[in-house]
């Protein structure tokens, strides 16, 4: 049989399957690198970068340079917005994936306009605050620093406190109330429920351009993505938004969805309001594309956003 032996078919079966877990192994790393430092991150040198753009030069508003430690010693940097009048409220902003403080320029005047002090803050590995240019820890690093920004605002007086996020921010304003009963409240816009889900919906859509369908197949490799992510970045901890939420009620939530959003489907936010408690208001935006939902209605999401916080006022 010339070599065809079963020794040297069984060698090949062997070296073949060798070839096929290390191509696996090699495709699961290069897609989760791509989910934890998407497209166009950057984490810049906070020895020489400088931000030109601030809520002045953007919104005409005077801010504070602040900075406050995480829960792991690093340090946090930011900018506090203060309210035209004296307040207790403040409003932490939470970025999404690859973004920094300067997230919320858009929706600064509208937030500051409510009577709120409004942190604006750059998550670790992020802007200028501590990291090493690492990317997202699927909103569980996120959710940390969310909480060292609640105490921060805390130690400086502030009686009631808002986490306010969209996308990766979104997942860790549900996750950091979930963890923390002090957030008096969470505004949250474009949520994933799951990583794992965000990962299978863009394999769908490459498969659906082929002609094809795979869910089972697409759900296992979110799956592998994701534990390949919480290797690479050390996450022991991991949660997902859709198992935590249930447990922030009483304290409210308005959930906001865009029904346009390329990126995080709507069926992430059926899965949050079907797993949060009832009271949880759902606010879905036909025309809104992602993390835009303010730009679509801006008239309507203030009066929203208004309504929200003068029932937390009215229930302190």
């Amino acid at each position: 049989m010339n070599g065809w032996s079963l020794g040297g078919m069984g060698a090949a079966i062997l070296v073949a399957l060798i070839v096929l877990l290390l191509a696996g192994f090699l495709a699961v790393w290069l897609e989760s690198r791509s989910l934890t430092s998407p497209r166009g991150y950057h984490q810049p040198d906070r020895n020489t970068f400088v931000f030109t753009q601030t809520p002045k030069t953007e919104a005409g508003l005077d801010f504070e340079d602040i900075s406050f430690p995480a829960r792991n010693g690093q340090t946090l940097r930011g900018w506090l917005v203060p309210s035209d009048q004296p307040t207790d409220l403040t409003i932490v902003t939470l970025h999404g994936a690859g973004g920094n403080r300067q997230s919320y320029f858009d929706q600064l005047p509208m937030l500051q306009g409510l009577g709120a002090d409004v942190l604006m803050f750059d998550a670790r590995e992020n802007g200028l605050s501590d990291g090493a240019g690492r990317g997202i820890g699927l909103a569980v690093r996120e959710a940390e620093d969310a909480l060292a920004a609640v105490e921060e605002m805390r130690r400086r007086g502030h009686k009631t406190v808002i986490a306010y996020g969209c996308s990766l921010g979104g997942s860790a304003a549900i996750i950091a109330a979930a963890r923390d009963s002090s957030i008096d409240g969470i505004i949250v816009e474009a949520s994933l429920s799951s990583f794992e889900d965000f990962v299978a919906d863009k394999a769908n859509r490459r498969l659906g351009k082929l002609g094809l369908t795979a869910n089972w197949a697409t759900s296992i490799w979110g799956r592998a993505v994701v534990v390949m992510s919480r290797w690479r970045m050390g996450l022991d901890d991991y949660v997902r938004p859709e198992d935590v939420i249930d447990t922030i009620a009483p304290r409210p939530i308005l959930l906001i969805h865009g029904g346009q959003d390329p990126w995080v489907v709507e069926a992430h936010a059926d899965r949050l309001v079907e797993r949060s408690h009832p009271a949880t208001d759902y606010w879905l935006i036909e025309e809104a594309d992602h993390c835009h939902g303010y730009n679509a209605r801006e008239a309507e999401y203030r009066a929203r956003m208004n309504t929200f916080i003068e029932a937390l006022k009215a229930a302190d």
